[in-house]
């Protein structure tokens, strides 16, 4: 085995399980520092049933509801507040532009976006969103094909968050997906930070055998990131540190093992201003628990 990045045959084992299945080993490449996992078995079949969002995910990350279409739609109102902090962060790259949203599940982000963009569209290829699409008129594509099979293309901006940890072969996946854009377009990735501090710093044992997930084959730095999109032929514009979670929920790792903390301890703990002095000392050291990078067309 070799590190998909850079080639290297030098790896070691990270501390940690994936937790729907132990029996699967976590690397670290000691040459660029990718983290990988040694078995790849998560194929189209899983996206396209949403088995990302099944009865065992909901049963590990610790989610209440009576069933399980209570749990889901939980789940997306927790995911709007995610949803609300990229619009901020990219809003001035939207107005007036085509987008296009790949993995773009049911459409959270690009309702939000079409109410300053001139053009959005999603690709998705879970079988039940379509509804969601048809009912608010939004383009859906099951394939970066069916994009180009039907002429589509000429995007000013793309976007990809938390998908691209999924792909077995991102390299390629991104160079189609800049295929897609105008002349100077830009992409704006999302990922977990495999230097996430309660990984990296705290070294929080319940944590990191939480945290790692079969269907996340790919685990990247700020330094992998960046060189993810050199390999795929983009110039990095950047590569950004940014805290999802706040203080509440470092805290309750630390104090109990389980996630979740912001809902037990938020309402009294966090704040606007906490939270910012947090992400910025995580930042400071690389360990947050997300990266946003933007890359542009060549």
């Amino acid at each position: 085995m070799k590190c998909y990045l850079c080639g290297s045959k030098n790896y070691f084992n990270r501390e940690g399980k994936v937790r729907d299945n132990p029996s699967i080993q976590i690397l670290e490449c000691e040459d660029c520092g990718l983290v990988f996992l040694d078995k790849q078995n998560t194929g189209d079949v899983f996206y396209e049933e949403n088995n990302m969002l099944n009865e065992n995910f909901f049963k590990f990350t610790k989610r209440d509801g009576e069933s399980l279409e209570a749990k889901t739609r939980e789940f997306y109102i927790h995911n709007a507040l995610f949803v609300e902090k990229r619009f901020k962060l990219i809003k001035q790259l939207l107005v007036g532009k085509k987008l296009l949203d790949f993995g773009s599940g049911r459409a959270q982000f690009l309702l939000k976006a079409r109410e300053i963009a001139n053009e959005v569209a999603g690709v998705e290829i879970e079988t039940r969103v379509q509804q969601f699409y048809e009912e608010n008129n939004i383009p859906l594509f099951r394939s970066l094909d069916e994009i180009k099979e039907s002429g589509g293309g000429g995007y000013d901006l793309i976007t990809a968050f938390h998908v691209i940890e999924h792909l077995q072969d991102p390299i390629t996946i991104l160079k189609q997906l800049a295929s897609l854009l105008k002349e100077n377009g830009k992409m704006i990735i999302e990922v977990p930070n495999a230097n996430d501090a309660l990984l990296t710093i705290y070294k929080n044992k319940a944590f990191s055998e939480f945290t790692y997930w079969s269907p996340h084959l790919y685990l990247y730095n700020p330094h992998t990131l960046q060189k993810l999109g050199e390999k795929a032929g983009l110039k990095v514009d950047f590569v950004k540190c940014i805290q999802r979670y706040p203080l509440s929920n470092t805290l309750y790792w630390l104090s109990n093992g389980l996630p979740a903390g912001q809902k037990i301890w938020g309402g009294f703990l966090d704040s606007k201003v906490l939270q910012e002095a947090y992400e910025s000392a995580l930042a400071s050291v690389g360990a947050t628990d997300t990266l946003i990078a933007q890359f542009s067309k060549i």
